[in-house]
């Protein structure tokens, strides 16, 4: 029953991922291209989806490959919320002065740190995800 969730779960982070905010970011973040990726990815597990649900009744093993890949729209759809948060706080910080500027590469919201953690959370997003579709 609650794989039946599962497709407009998809849909939705599919939906996210494809956002101009979520895709400026990545692109400012030299991450676009995976970010890309993982939108492909959703677009093909959506596809798969229509036809797995009908046969996770039946088959246990479609069944726990729906709950797997659950997991991992859930964590795609986090690390996107993350780019979404970061968007909008780089644009409530546009007209800062300089010295705000340069204490932001020293903060804990450093657009280094930022940068390399997301790369690490997106590329594993993608390692579950292509594991689920492959």
């Amino acid at each position: 029953m609650a794989e039946s969730l599962l497709l407009p779960l998809v849909r939705g982070v599919a939906s996210k991922a494809a956002d101009a905010l979520v895709g400026t970011v990545t692109r400012m973040c030299g991450l676009g291209d995976d970010r890309r990726t993982l939108e492909r990815q959703l677009l093909a597990v959506e596809c798969k989806l229509a036809n797995a649900e009908e046969r996770s009744m039946t088959n246990g093993y479609v069944k726990s490959w729906m709950k797997e890949l659950k997991s991992v729209a859930y964590k795609a759809d986090d690390v996107l919320d993350d780019f979404q948060y970061e968007a909008l706080r780089r644009q409530s910080k546009i007209g800062r002065s300089t010295s705000h500027k340069v204490l932001g590469y020293i903060t804990r919201h450093s657009p280094l740190l930022f940068r390399f953690e997301m790369s690490r959370k997106l590329k594993n997003v993608l390692e579950k995800i292509s594991a689920q579709v492959g």
